[in-house]
């Protein structure tokens, strides 16, 4: 439980860092080189859902690359933690236009259609049950939400056509 709460604190005080303006300061990042990493992390921490990237060998955003990472380390644990084991994953990243698309899509059973607009809520869960295997504190998506926005971008949620979930991620890109 101690742990637990060690990870609620520093949530919640990253949260409130992430409401100040000025929160980041950005360096280059080569976003691809990030998704492979968390995808590496994820695969060493559960190797039954495989994870499959596509994109460029090098797609640049201004950016923190530490909070970068943990956006798509959140992205990859939530499809860990809400699709069976052994679901596929796949992480897209390209550009069109001025704009880097991060897409994280799963093959699971997907988003409630009610769900889609309130994920990024801080403290909302879509499974309100305390269990430890089916979530936490409901502040995962709210923080990759925050980073997201800290770094001019948006981030939305919706169901693949016939199942799973997509969850998209559009930051600025260098030009």
């Amino acid at each position: 439980e101690t742990s637990r709460m060690e990870r609620l604190v520093a949530d919640l005080l990253l949260l409130a860092r992430l409401d100040r303006p000025r929160a980041l300061e950005p360096v280059l990042v080569n976003l691809t080189d990030v998704v492979r990493d968390a995808s590496t992390n994820s695969q060493a921490i559960d190797p039954t859902y495989p994870i499959t990237i596509t994109s460029a060998d090098s797609v640049r955003v201004m950016g923190d690359e530490q909070r970068l990472t943990q956006v798509v380390a959140n992205l990859l644990a939530n499809a860990r933690v809400h699709t069976p084991q052994g679901t596929s994953v796949t992480v897209s990243i390209r550009e069109i236009g001025d704009r880097v698309i991060l897409e994280v899509i799963d093959d699971g059973p997907g988003l409630p259609e009610d769900d889609s607009e309130k994920l990024f809520e801080r403290f909302y869960r879509i499974d309100s049950s305390r269990s430890r295997e089916t979530g936490g504190a409901g502040l995962g998506l709210a923080i990759v939400a925050a980073i997201v926005t800290a770094h001019d971008g948006t981030i939305e949620a919706a169901n693949e056509d016939g199942h799973g979930a997509r969850v998209t991620v559009t930051l600025p890109a260098v030009v």
